[in-house]
């Protein structure tokens, strides 16, 4: 038995009894119930989800809540329209492994759900050009074209970076965006100068040898910059920072309907997460050969997307939605605004509509958790480091069940621009 499977028996066991404790204690009566979660095998968060299908963690939390669980996971890796489709046609109880853009796109669209935690952070999104490019700076895009799926996280990166670094935006700087998928660009085909990519094919670069990392959302210079390794100066005045010069996340979400029916399976839900990623990074060696089973990656690309991911090696330990959780989906309605992709940006209080009502949920997921981490410790970011990143800054804030004790919650962490100003 490898230790990974020692710990996750461990583990087990010990959610079997509390499962059984809770139970007797609430005299509970199970009710047989189908649900259906989606999820993306492909996403950052696999080494999480699949221990959580593996050990089905959700069943046995939802066991203390008097459940008897029939759960089905359902791929969904067209992104969010599928997904969308299928909760508004009651085919989708949760989901787990969408970001901002898909909030977005939910509220807009009034799309009946409800957030109720983080699945994964630090969405790493980075520019790519050619090895030995003498575009060696992102002014250099100027007159050029880039690669990448258009009114994307990719094109947020890229405008993003721009605007901070030049002053200017993409159309301002003359640059010729041609929609292209994230595992076309890392290569780098003719007809274009640089591309936008996500993890995991932003680490694909060298493996391929097609090409270098121009910079990142994160604000880290790459091996095609005239800095490499080196964090761009100014990026303390970005509206992202510590964490970079954007935020986004994965969010745990629900179909409306489910979660006014059965908001203790949230909980259960929440629970049955922060088990999985205390299993997970007891041993990330072995979760991520668990993950790999899905991604099929080179072994060191593999890694690299592993440890982008801060969940998986435990230095985000909170799947609760805090503020710059909430932030996040504001500033990126902001972008999709000045693209014309939506005519206007999503209001704090449209944000908060889809997160305020799960607050007691998450707030008792995390004291059956013993309240760790401390209000305190998510309001001062999340700091560690791993193999990949030397440093690594998760912004957090205070989670959103002191909403009602925390003047301005969420709103106190605004900062204008870059793409719109006070």
């Amino acid at each position: 038995m490898n230790g990974l499977s020692r710990t996750l028996t461990a583990y087990t066991i010990a959610g079997t009894v509390f499962a059984i404790a809770a139970l007797g204690a609430a005299q509970a009566q199970e009710r047989k119930l189908d649900v259906r979660v989606g999820w993306n095998p492909f996403a950052g968060s696999t080494p999480i989800t699949a221990i959580m299908i593996d050990r089905k963690l959700f069943e046995e939390e939802a066991r203390a809540f008097g459940y008897d669980l029939e759960v089905e996971w359902l791929q969904f890796v067209g992104g969010a329209p599928p997904a969308n489709a299928a909760l508004v046609a009651d085919r989708l109880d949760i989901d787990v492994d969408f970001g901002s853009a898909a909030i977005v796109t939910r509220i807009k669209q009034d799309i009946p759900v409800l957030v109720f935690g983080i699945h994964a952070s630090h969405l790493s999104n980075a520019v790519v050009v050619r090895p030995g490019s003498e575009i060696d700076d992102f002014a250099k895009l100027a007159g050029k074209t880039v690669g990448l799926p258009i009114a994307t996280s990719a094109h947020y990166t890229l405008a993003s970076i721009l605007k901070y670094q030049t002053g200017k935006s993409i159309s301002d700087l003359g640059i010729n965006l041609v929609n292209m998928s994230p595992a076309d660009a890392i290569g780098m085909p003719a007809g274009i100068d640089a591309g936008g990519v996500w993890v995991p094919f932003r680490f694909m670069d060298e493996t391929l040898g097609t090409a270098a990392l121009l910079g990142d959302s994160s604000g880290f210079a790459g091996a095609g910059h005239h800095s490499p390794g080196a964090r761009f100066p100014g990026i303390e005045e970005a509206w992202g920072y510590p964490e970079g010069y954007l935020v986004d996340r994965l969010y745990l979400s629900a179909r409306r309907a489910f979660a006014d029916q059965h908001p203790d399976l949230l909980t259960a839900f929440l629970r049955a997460r922060v088990r999985a990623q205390e299993m997970a990074t007891q041993d990330v060696d072995a979760a991520l050969e668990v993950a790999n089973e899905w991604w099929k990656l080179d072994a060191g690309v593999a890694a690299r997307a592993r440890d982008t991911y801060p969940e998986n090696t435990n230095i985000r330990n909170a799947p609760f939605v805090l503020e710059y959780d909430a932030l996040a989906v504001v500033k990126t309605s902001e972008f999709f605004a000045s693209i014309g992709a939506i005519d206007t940006p999503v209001t704090w209080d449209e944000v908060l509509a889809i997160m305020t009502p799960t607050a007691d949920m998450q707030r008792a997921a995390w004291e059956n958790g013993g309240s760790v981490p401390s209000v305190a410790e998510m309001e001062g970011h999340f700091h560690g480091s791993n193999p990949t990143w030397p440093t690594l800054v998760i912004a957090g804030g205070a989670p959103i069940w002191t909403i009602d004790e925390t003047p301005d919650w969420g709103r106190r962490q605004y900062k204008a621009g870059p793409f719109l100003v006070d």
